[in-house]
């Protein structure tokens, strides 16, 4: 009866979650993001590909730390790195909520020269050994989903892992097991 009721719960909170994911969405003004530092590629959309990365190093839980890890890892790859912008489209934090990166019509710096034609999609932090939260799996899966019907990605479109474009542990086995399990998955 309790597991019942859990589960009603649950997809009752993961359909208001799928239902408008702009609700959880942090803008790179409200994350406080740097400007771009340089020119970038662009790149039409829809999109054929998204890939699902992981930042590594330490995760994140609440609206404050989520957005100083943001702010962090877009300072890396920026003078780190040497990248015009913070190398994904989204970031996707423990606190289930959804920061945005690069423009999507702007090639991402993730993945080589498989950049071209994918959405870059990052959960912060590392997920090897265990899952990222459920709040942050609901809400890449309605990222997807609202990437689709804002034109972003095409209706058909591959869900990879970033290990199958870039020679890489990301996004982790834990999160790499449980995305297999995702729409559109593809083993190319």
């Amino acid at each position: 009866m309790v597991a019942t009721r859990f589960l009603v719960l649950l997809a009752v909170a993961l359909t208001v979650v799928a239902a408008d994911i702009t609700a959880a969405l942090v803008t790179r003004s409200e994350w406080n993001a740097r400007p771009a530092s340089g020119d970038m590629d662009s790149m039409e959309t829809p999109l054929a590909r998204a890939v699902i990365a992981h930042t590594g190093g330490g995760g994140c839980s609440d609206d404050q730390s989520c957005a100083n890890l943001v702010r962090n890892l877009q300072q890396y790859q920026m003078t780190r790195q040497k990248f015009s912008d913070i190398g994904y489209h989204y970031l996707i934090g423990g606190n289930g909520r959804v920061y945005e990166g690069r423009s999507t019509s702007l090639r991402g710096a993730f993945a080589g020269a498989n950049n071209e034609g994918s959405l870059g999609i990052a959960f912060m932090g590392n997920f090897d050994q265990q899952p990222p939260s459920d709040a942050a799996l609901a809400a890449g899966q309605s990222l997807l989903e609202q990437a689709v019907g804002q034109g972003q990605l095409v209706d058909s479109y591959q869900l990879l892992g970033h290990r199958q474009v870039s020679a890489t542990k990301s996004p982790g086995d834990a999160l790499y097991a449980l995305v297999q399990q995702w729409p559109h998955w593809s083993d190319n």
